[in-house]
């Protein structure tokens, strides 16, 4: 079925597995910090993040997803993250370790405003974590080489995304919105091509059992042990085609560690 035209639809398929692209980047603590999560989903995230030993807060708009995120995080807001108003009210001062915007800012018209709007709640020494989709990786080249560019119900083409990244894009709107860039990395985009094929073979009724289904299978355990480092090793050979998420670590401007590692 082509999607293109079904933007009315209520619900759809939604695989919410943890973004490893953004867990890497953050070490266990012991010490009083906290994390941000914009735009939180579920709280599949948070609740990696709070066996880290962060206080976990996060912001979600939709009100029952809110509600299940919140079981997985210390303190809930259901909010829009445009709504800043709001959430300054609700946080105050409040300053956080990470800011994390996973797989968020190719949903809204001005993400680098987003950006701006967030770099006061980030703490000295604080990082801002953001994760992208790469717009530009070879199964969406490929389509285009044969003139398709259809959305889809998930994924890169996700029928909700009206904003699309390149690594060189990317990078260019944490500049835009004056942040520091500490590091540029990805997740890789190979065994993940076939995850339509994948979600088919272990449907169910229910989207969530589906996406529970998938990430408790014995086979995924298996991928994520075993064939991702490989996976990822390949991947960054050449990034730009071979990744589906960009990963941009940055700071506040003026932080002396602000240096480029990709």
């Amino acid at each position: 079925m082509n999607f293109i035209l079904d933007f009315q639809k209520a619900t759809y398929p939604y695989f919410e597995e943890l973004n490893e692209g953004v867990t890497k980047h953050i070490p266990p603590t012991k010490q009083d910090e906290a994390i941000l999560d914009i735009g939180a989903g579920r709280g599949i995230l948070s609740a990696h993040l709070k066996k880290l030993g962060y206080k976990t807060y996060i912001i979600e708009a939709n009100p029952s997803i809110a509600e299940q995120a919140r079981h997985h995080a210390d303190y809930g807001i259901c909010a829009d993250l445009h709504d800043i108003e709001k959430i300054k009210l609700v946080l105050q001062n409040k300053k956080f370790k990470y800011i994390i915007f996973s797989d968020v800012l190719e949903h809204v018209f001005d993400p680098v405003q987003v950006l701006r709007n967030y770099q006061p709640f980030l703490s000295n020494h604080g990082k801002v974590i953001v994760s992208l989709p790469n717009v530009a990786n070879w199964l969406v080249r490929l389509r285009l080489m044969f003139g398709v560019f259809n959305y889809e119900m998930t994924g890169v083409m996700d029928r909700t995304h009206i904003r699309f990244f390149t690594f060189k894009s990317a990078k260019k709107m944490l500049e835009t919105s004056t942040y520091i860039i500490n590091k540029i990395d990805s997740t890789p985009f190979i065994v993940r091509a076939f995850l339509p094929i994948i979600k088919k073979m272990l449907s169910h009724s229910s989207d969530h059992y589906q996406t529970k289904s998938i990430i408790e299978s014995p086979y995924y355990q298996f991928y994520t042990k075993y064939i991702y480092p490989i996976e990822y090793g390949f991947s960054r050979l050449l990034p730009s085609l071979f990744s589906f998420r960009i990963i941009l670590v940055a700071s506040n401007p003026g932080e002396e560690n602000g240096q480029l590692n990709q």
